[in-house]
């Protein structure tokens, strides 16, 4: 079993303060105190001093790729994405290819996959189609996708099919929802070209406001993916049980982005405009989840239409630097990064710097400036829309339940230390 450990002179960034204290690490890997001045004589001592200490981010939406296409991303590379952005738990999607994760079969081979791989802590979600009802409630999965749009496979559903899975599945675990109105989708391809045209703030809107009065009547819990506009948050702070998540992408890119990014700026659902932007920006608060959609494309998928950026790697780094720039508060990221999505997806070990959750910890030198780059984020589809963009908030070192697994330069942690994390809801 492993030796305590004793941090020493940092600053505990917890969801609505921040706390000069010693965090000292039980050999269980759980936080054992967290005080003043600590002494613990048989314990290794790490000195924090500067340094801001953050929960582990749990970033609840990514797409690893594994096993479908893992010439993008598998677990071991997204994993390794991870813990170097300070990201300590994920929770893995369906994605598009075949198998999808909408069998058992394919989601207890997706779990023995993740389990022999991911240097990370995880979590698996089931993929909802138009038949599979049974099946996802059979699965026992912690929370269910279901696609509103078209997928090019059966990992999609009609909105009578995803009525019936918003009856049929526990009600007290989330459905994560992808919000665009196909149907509204299918009509705009035939007037525009422009993917954000097609794709339109309307589209969102729709499927959003669908989504959550087909959840209400009942009364189960709901979470909407990748919200890109105000409008969507204002309606989804309406219902009881619904929670929400921004991605990092619309929060730091916009349409403007598009003339240098080319093809490579595609996403679903599509960047928008700069005023949209800024809305969103005054719109988010004490209730978002932020999480990335890591959607990782090889460059000659992308420049072929394929939709999606990595992002399990910047999401910390870009909202350090935000924090450092007063858009937001150390406090929020640790609210919206950890707190929120251990709240909304029932991680009840994970989520806080407190007595008796996982050790999970990032240290962070808030006054360091390094340039993000494809090169350092270590995904294996090897580039980033923001390469090359310098950021204030090195992440110094990154502990996983109570042991170190990141640096500042190398990730440490083995494939199989990531583990299956328990949900209770």
């Amino acid at each position: 079993m492993a030796e305590q450990i004793l941090i020493k002179n940092g600053k505990a960034v917890l969801p609505h303060s921040i706390l000069e204290a010693d965090i000292l690490i039980g050999e269980d890997g759980k936080i054992a105190k967290i005080a003043r001045n600590i002494r613990a004589a048989n314990a290794e001592e790490v000195n924090a001093a500067g340094l801001l200490i953050l929960p582990g981010a749990i970033d609840s939406h990514v797409h690893f790729r594994d096993p479908e296409d893992i010439s993008k991303e598998d677990f071991y590379t997204g994993s390794t994405s991870a813990l170097a952005g300070g990201v300590t738990t994920v929770m893995d999607m369906p994605n598009y290819r075949n198998p999808p994760t909408t069998t058992i079969a394919a989601y207890e081979q997706k779990r023995q996959i993740a389990s022999s791989k991911s240097r990370c802590d995880f979590l698996l979600r089931f993929g909802a189609s138009e038949t599979n009802h049974a099946e996802a409630i059979a699965s026992n999965a912690p929370s269910l996708k279901v696609f509103l749009t078209d997928t090019h496979s059966e990992l999609c559903c009609s909105k009578e099919s995803a009525v019936l899975h918003f009856k049929l599945f526990p009600h007290q675990r989330p459905i994560c929802v992808h919000a665009e109105d196909w149907e509204r989708i299918t009509e705009r391809q035939k007037k525009f070209k422009r993917h954000e045209q097609i794709r339109d703030k309307i589209s969102a809107f729709l499927a959003s406001k669908f989504s959550l009065e087909a959840a209400a009547k009942f009364s189960r819990r709901i979470h909407l993916c990748h919200l890109t506009t105000e409008a969507e948050i204002r309606l989804c702070r309406r219902y009881k049980n619904a929670t929400y998540e921004v991605t990092p992408s619309h929060l730091f890119l916009s349409t403007a982005d598009l003339e240098r990014l080319g093809k490579m700026g595609k996403i679903n659902p599509p960047l928008r405009d700069k005023k949209e932007v800024a809305k969103l920006w005054r719109c988010i608060g004490k209730d978002t989840i932020i999480a990335t959609d890591h959607a990782p494309h090889l460059v000659e998928h992308k420049e072929s239409g394929a939709p999606g950026f990595p992002g399990v790697g910047t999401m910390l780094p870009l909202l350090l630097n935000a924090a450092k720039e007063k858009k937001l508060s150390y406090t929020q990221i640790s609210l919206m990064c950890a707190h929120n999505p251990s709240l909304a997806f029932g991680l009840q070990s994970k989520g806080a710097i407190e007595v008796g959750k996982d050790a999970d910890l990032v240290l962070v030198d808030k006054d360091k400036k390094w340039k993000i780059t494809a090169e350092n984020r270590f995904s294996k589809c090897n580039w980033t829309p923001f390469e090359g963009k310098e950021v204030y908030g090195k992440i110094v070192s990154v502990f996983l339940r109570g042991k170190l697994v990141y640096d500042g330069e190398e990730v440490l942690a083995r494939a199989g230390d990531g583990k299956e994390v328990a949900c209770k809801f």
